[in-house]
């Protein structure tokens, strides 16, 4: 009986501990998303290129395939920095957010998100809403997004 019990201790032990790191990379990754859209609208590419591979790859429904990390920040510098920089806001829709593990590789992070843009008074206002699916890399201790697929771009209602 005592073996038993034992055994069935360590099933639960064992099942308990295999849902936490489910919880734990959803929270990782939601940090990570967080502080990534905190910073990839505005002008500071060191930052920014922290959160991509080299052999970054971007799907858009609306712009196409940006196919490296370099193409990518040129795209950034263009839209966000200079003479007229462009300003955009973007804010996760609650409860959209879902992160499944690609084990021996990281994770894929579905969601939808909604987009505000600053209009030529200062006002910000909502502009629009789209689903997306990052494929994070974990390698060497890092998460970085490897490939970007944007899409189904619409009003937000």
């Amino acid at each position: 009986m005592k073996i038993l019990t034992a055994v069935l201790m360590l099933m639960c032990f064992t099942a308990s501990a295999q849902t936490g790191p489910k919880d734990d990379l959803f929270q990782k990754i939601k940090s990570l998303d967080s502080i990534m859209f905190a910073v990839v609208y505005k002008c500071n590419a060191q930052k920014v290129e922290s959160f991509f591979t080299e052999d970054l790859e971007f799907y858009h429904d609306k712009g196409g395939l940006t196919k490296s990390r370099a193409a990518f920040m040129q795209m950034q510098k263009n839209n966000f920095c200079g003479e007229r920089p462009f300003y955009l806001r973007r804010e996760p829709v609650p409860g959209t957010m879902k992160v499944f593990l690609m084990d021996k590789y990281g994770a894929v992070q579905t969601g939808e998100h909604v987009f505000y843009v600053k209009g030529e008074d200062g006002k910000e206002k909502l502009d629009g809403k789209a689903k997306y699916t990052h494929l994070w890399k974990y390698e060497q201790d890092q998460w970085k997004i490897a490939r970007v697929i944007s899409y189904d771009h619409g009003p937000a209602n």
